[in-house]
């Protein structure tokens, strides 16, 4: 079992990573409820196929008292709609603070999840159990739970920390291909903000991440990718410094998310496109290397994606850099690199160079 802890002052907890954590759940939770708890189990439809049944018999075996919830899937759905039916369907069927909340599935599962027990009864425990390798190395961890708004993504949530995330890497062995280069996307991040070996390593061992060849591999890929992860949010929980540079490659990459409209680009695929952006505004505004950038760039490139930008809408990006939630007292900031693991906020970034990224990006990337 590999344990990694997220050393936050007021809300530590483990996150525990094993080929056999599904089996196990009953007794995880066991650490922090009685038996007889009630237990809202939410998970997505593809998942529910796949996983439900044996992590419910592992909660009845166990002792609790669980009732399973298909939510919408999709990034369109993560809205307040859907948490408002939720939080109907929860209240309906007598749950309340002495209540669990366990998502089992990919980010939106989790987000939606985190958010409802967060906010229903004024929070509600929860433990995450990613089912994706983006959700497992990123959204599981940290606390940030939420859902969109017609401005932008994830503009309304909150930071509510899970009482411990439970990571089963052989699920990932039933994902989509396009699911696991999300993934990658994420884990090449933690690589360009704070250790250019891990990078070095997570890109020539590219193939035998997205194959699944080696699953040792893989889950020493995903235990240093939360530990990085874990290091920052424990310094800075909620965002007010040092956590900001956990958002490389995401400004760019949820205004190309909202902007060629959600699905048409997976999250994790949005931010191997905004890294790209970012590494060429790096060049300009923060003064990385050009060969170095020229580099990164170029391993970006070589990542097979599932669409293309041909489509994406300029002025819509920009409005919805415009609404970015590292925009402040109206300024534009922005994630960038000094060097290579060196990263840097960088404030007042004029909307001009960002249109001539976005410009660049559009006939640059196939």
């Amino acid at each position: 079992m590999r344990t990694v802890s997220v050393n936050i002052k007021e809300h530590p907890y483990k996150i525990l990573i094993d080929q056999h954590l599904l089996m196990g759940v009953g007794l995880e939770l066991a650490r922090y409820a009685k038996s007889g708890t009630k237990v809202a189990l939410f998970t997505s439809k593809t998942v529910k196929k796949l996983y439900l049944e044996r992590v419910v018999r592992s909660l009845k075996t166990s002792g609790y008292n669980v009732e399973s919830f298909v939510l919408p899937s999709g990034e369109g759905e993560k809205k307040l709609k859907t948490v408002s039916e939720m939080y109907d369907v929860l209240i309906e069927n007598e749950f309340d603070r002495s209540s669990f909340i366990i998502a089992l599935g990919g980010g939106i599962v989790g987000d939606i999840s985190g958010f409802i027990a967060s906010s229903l009864y004024r929070g509600i425990p929860f433990i995450q159990i990613p089912t994706t390798l983006l959700s497992q190395v990123d959204s599981s961890v940290g606390g940030k739970v939420g859902v969109n708004h017609n401005a932008g993504k994830n503009l309304i949530g909150a930071f509510y920390q899970p009482k411990t995330v439970l990571i089963d890497p052989r699920v990932l062995k039933t994902l989509d291909p396009r699911e696991l280069i999300c993934g990658y996307g994420e884990i090449l991040k933690y690589g360009f903000i704070k250790d250019l070996s891990f990078l070095e390593l997570c890109i020539n061992s590219k193939n035998i991440i997205l194959d699944l060849k080696d699953i040792e591999l893989v889950s020493d890929i995903i235990q240093r990718s939360v530990e990085i992860k874990a290091e920052i949010v424990a310094e800075d929980e909620k965002e007010s410094g040092k956590r900001m540079v956990l958002n490389f490659g995401h400004t760019i990459g949820h205004a190309i998310e909202k902007s060629c409209g959600f699905g048409k680009f997976l999250h994790g695929e949005t931010v191997i496109l905004g890294m790209i952006a970012a590494l060429k505004l790096s060049v300009v505004e923060s003064g990385l290397d050009p060969q170095k950038a020229n580099w990164a760039i170029g391993k970006l490139k070589e990542i097979k994606l599932g669409s293309k930008l041909e489509n994406l809408d300029i002025e819509m990006a920009l409005s919805a850099v415009r609404h970015d939630k590292k925009v402040r007292d109206g300024e534009l900031n922005f994630v960038l690199l000094k060097d290579i693991a060196s990263p840097v906020v960088v404030k007042g970034i004029e909307l001009e160079k960002v249109r001539e990224i976005l410009i660049w990006l559009k006939n640059e990337v196939d």
